[in-house]
């Protein structure tokens, strides 16, 4: 009689889960021009940064030149503040103080989680430090110049906890790249069935790329205009690398890298310049995503240098918050003083007298 021998099958299933604290991060600057105007103030006394959100929530930060209470004199205070009604806000905070050229310094100081409670309770509605740095080392320091300096405060909102179960038949998906294949597109010219010519400079395109962001090309290229029939089109009144910029833009959806070349004035001026134009190419193409990240980088460029020229630009397109930005920077005496010394300003009376009225 024969035998026979029953196997067994074992399955291996390995499983894990892990419980992720969600949290939303955002960050505020808050630039101080005359500290030596504000420095004296008294002690207890208070300048408050302009409301901004982070994670669904109002804040404010205040900082007091001469510290917060009589043992903090010798010490410059900084805080932030929940300004929403909400009674309860864990959140961690960290504050620095730029260094000129905006990178991160050796004076920052992070708080680990806190709850801030709605102005109303008037229990703990602001964390911060009573002695953040000392004035006569502050002073001393590099990070004020021309009696200015910026504060950086990053807000990292808890929002609670996701338990996150893996799955042993889960596949990992990387994330999307499709702005990287289209941006590789663009500089192959692969496809392409346009060709640009811009202060003879020539760009390749594609049709259905550029209809699909811009109404203005659609028109143009799959509308009743010349250009519908046209293998090469010429584009007047604008330079070859702010067109680049722009289609770079278009295929990406991003910006070049031209973000990161601000460490000198030099470099700054270029990139200023380069988003005023890239500005003034966002309307002509309705690229409206385009035409705020531009505001957005001439807002946080602003400087008595070239407030007045970013003002008029703003009046001259209707951009609104670029506009309210400029006049909320010249709003400051001591800045007001310096730019009306500039020949910006004159430019600025004779091209918008109008706006006269919105200083006041």
């Amino acid at each position: 009689m024969g035998s026979s021998a029953q196997a067994t099958s074992h399955e291996n299933l390995d499983t894990a889960s892990a419980i992720r604290t969600e949290t939303i991060t955002g960050s505020h600057v808050f630039q101080i021009y005359g500290y030596s105007l504000i420095k004296g103030i008294g002690i207890g006394k208070k300048i408050k940064s302009d409301i901004f959100t982070v994670g669904g929530y109002n804040w404010i930060i205040i900082f007091y030149p001469d510290g917060k209470t009589n043992d903090e004199k010798e010490f410059i205070s900084i805080f932030l503040q929940l300004e929403s009604k909400a009674t309860k806000v864990k959140a961690r905070t960290t504050f620095t103080i730029l260094q000129q050229n905006g990178a991160s310094s050796n004076l920052s100081r992070t708080m680990p989680v806190q709850t801030f409670k709605s102005t109303r309770d008037t229990s703990y509605p602001s964390w911060g430090y009573l002695k953040f740095a000392k004035q006569t080392e502050f002073e001393a320091s590099e990070h004020l110049k021309d009696d200015t300096f910026t504060v950086k405060c990053i807000i990292s909102v808890l929002k609670g906890t996701k338990l996150e179960v893996t799955n042993p038949y889960g596949i990992i998906v990387p994330p999307s790249n499709l702005n990287k294949n289209l941006a590789n597109l663009l500089e192959s010219g692969n496809g392409a069935d346009v060709t640009f010519v811009v202060k003879g400079e020539r760009f390749k395109a594609h049709r259905w790329m550029l209809a699909a962001r811009s109404a203005v090309f659609n028109a143009e290229l799959f509308g009743c205009m010349n250009e519908k029939w046209a293998d090469t089109i010429t584009v007047d009144d604008m330079e070859a690398t702010v067109f680049k910029s722009m289609l770079y833009f278009i295929y990406s959806d991003s910006l070049p890298d031209f973000e990161g070349c601000i460490d000198d004035d030099g470099e700054k001026q270029n990139m200023r310049l380069m988003a005023q134009h890239l500005l003034v190419a966002a309307n002509r193409y309705q690229l409206e995503r385009l035409r705020l990240m531009s505001e957005d980088l001439l807002c946080k460029n602003l400087g008595v240098s070239n407030a007045v020229n970013t003002l008029i630009l703003a009046e001259q397109h209707n951009c609104s918050q670029l506009k309210a930005k400029c006049l909320k920077f010249m709003s400051s005496p001591e800045i007001f003083k310096a730019v009306v010394l500039t020949d910006d300003f004159h430019n600025l009376m004779k091209i918008c007298p109008s706006i006269l009225k919105d200083f006041n």
